[in-house]
């Protein structure tokens, strides 16, 4: 069966907090859950502490990243692969964790996973 890509839009942007730590997307029916898909987000931290922060959609965690120390980073675009059979047809969830010793902030904006369509 012949595939286009095509894409959804989880957000346009967000802060990332322990009340706000997922969005729910949607994904059309004819996407192929067996295809590998890309996610895509701009990225802007600032952190008093060494910080992690783990990306998951559906559960499955797609993307992981550690600052060391304090520091007050600029916006940086990340892309990441995502395995096959993550993204689903209908209602996904994308949330994110983040781990500090003292205060941090944590914004995301432009959020896009782009995957497979079947035509």
């Amino acid at each position: 069966m012949p595939r286009v890509a095509d894409y959804s839009i989880i957000s346009d942007g967000w802060v990332a907090g322990p009340d706000n730590d997922q969005i729910e997307f949607t994904v059309a029916s004819n996407v192929d859950p067996g295809s590998r898909s890309i996610l895509g987000f701009m990225l802007d931290v600032k952190n008093n502490d060494d910080l992690t922060i783990k990306i998951r959609i559906n559960g499955s965690e797609v993307w992981k990243w550690n600052y060391s120390g304090s520091s007050d980073h600029p916006v940086r675009y990340f892309q990441e692969v995502v395995g096959a059979g993550i993204v689903k047809p209908g209602t996904n969830v994308f949330s994110i964790d983040t781990s500090s010793g003292d205060k941090h902030y944590v914004g995301l904006s432009d959020i896009v996973i782009w995957w497979q369509a079947n035509i």
